[in-house]
């Protein structure tokens, strides 16, 4: 197992069992059985580890999807969180300037940019322009809104579910869109 493995794992479980604010830099490096100066030869911070956690992970469970599948990304992504829960459970709870949901949900952003190209290519619709982008943030941050919700329900939906609920959610955003400028090209080809 490699240095960055080694401090990555060390630091999902102490994040499992005493929470990320209880986790520092010494105590992770002492699960790892590390030297504490190690850590800085691979990470900024322990915020820093959690996006790298993420994002290796996240590649690995969305790698093998073909590229342009959202929905397949989706649903890799949710089953993901479900089988991490307890350590995303905190770690998606943190604010702040280094929060780790920003992270996750620059991921979220990616997923409803291909759906928002595949949709419109689907239904030969263009789609572009500062409304695009607003649409990309407000649908991302209504998304990671709501993955956060999941995560931190008592009694929470199937994976299954919750990805059927998302993809519905994200696919009737941009379905709307997609029907008004339809509309918006119909009438101009009338008038």
């Amino acid at each position: 197992m490699d240095t960055q493995n080694a401090i990555a794992d060390a630091t999902k479980q102490l994040v499992e069992q005493k929470g990320f604010a209880a986790v520092t830099v010494t105590t992770i490096m002492s699960a790892a059985h590390l030297r504490r100066q190690t850590f800085y030869d691979h990470f900024k911070d322990k915020y820093d580890v959690v996006a790298w956690i993420y994002e290796n992970e996240a590649h690995g469970v969305t790698g093998h999807v073909q590229a342009g599948n959202w929905t397949a990304v989706l649903k890799a992504l949710v089953s993901y969180f479900d089988n991490n829960r307890r350590f995303y459970r905190d770690i998606l709870a943190v604010e702040g300037q280094n929060a780790p949901a920003a992270v996750v949900r620059d991921c979220f952003k990616n997923i409803i940019c291909s759906g928002l190209l595949s949709l419109s290519r689907e239904e030969q619709v263009t789609i572009g322009g500062q409304y695009c982008q607003f649409m990309r943030e407000l649908l991302a941050d209504g998304v990671m809104a709501e993955l956060q919700r999941w995560m931190m329900a008592l009694n929470p939906r199937t994976a299954q579910q919750e990805n059927e609920f998302l993809r519905t959610f994200i696919e009737d955003q941009i379905n709307g869109l997609l029907l008004r400028r339809r509309r918006i090209n119909e009438y101009q080809s009338i008038a």
